[in-house]
Formats: structure tokens, sequence, C-alpha cells
């Protein structure tokens, strides 16, 4: 199997490539707390700290399509194991603009993506 690197975009414009260390993310939204599990996410958009912008509040879409909106619970920073140096960095959550989640690959034995018809 192939695996697809994990990107955190930064606020100042960076892009990390890597792997994302948490397995789950808890948000926090009007009806109550949800847990999503990373392997069903394809991106998360955070809120700015300061709570204006875009996007208005946090958002984790999943890769079937939900929107789920609401407030990251106990996430003050991200653990991120680098793929340039295989080094693991905190990254604190203010300074992530969006996260984005790339899953496993299956591939034939020539290494190319399977594809479904």
């Amino acid at each position: 199997m192939a695996y697809a690197e994990d990107q955190l975009i930064l606020r100042n414009g960076q892009t990390l490539a890597g792997k994302v260390l948490k397995n789950d993310f808890k948000i926090k939204t009007s009806y109550g707390d949800v847990l999503v599990k990373k392997e069903n996410i394809a991106h998360i958009f955070l809120m700015r700290p300061d709570e204006s912008g875009f996007p208005a509040s946090d958002e984790i879409k999943t890769i079937c399509g939900d929107e789920i909106r609401g407030k990251l619970v106990k996430t003050m920073s991200i653990s991120f194991v680098l793929a340039a140096n295989n080094q693991t960095a905190r990254i604190a959550k203010e300074k992530i603009h969006s996260m984005i989640f790339l899953t496993e690959l299956d591939s034939d034995p020539e290494g190319y993506p399977e594809l479904t018809v």
C-alpha cells in the first residue's frame, strides 16, 4: 500500500507535508459534541484566533462531503511528523489555517493507484 502525506497550511502561507499524529478530532457544535476519526476527514479549516474573517467557526469536511461547524475541543496544538526530516513538531492551533488529510491509496503491483469503475 502507498501512503499519501497530510498537509498543514499555516497562517503565514507556509505548507508542511508529513503526518498528523492525532487520530480523532472533537468539535463542539450547536447540537452537541461530535467526535470524527481522522480517517473520515478530508480537511479541517480553523477559525482565526481573534474569531474574525473566514471561516467564522472551525469546520471539518468529511470524505463523504459532510460539513461540521463549531469549535474544536481539546486541540491547543497539533503533533506533526515532518516528511522533510522525519522530526516531530508541535504546532500551535492559532498558527494553522487548515489541515488536509490524504488517505491510504490502494495500488497495483506496479505502483499505480487502483481505479474502480
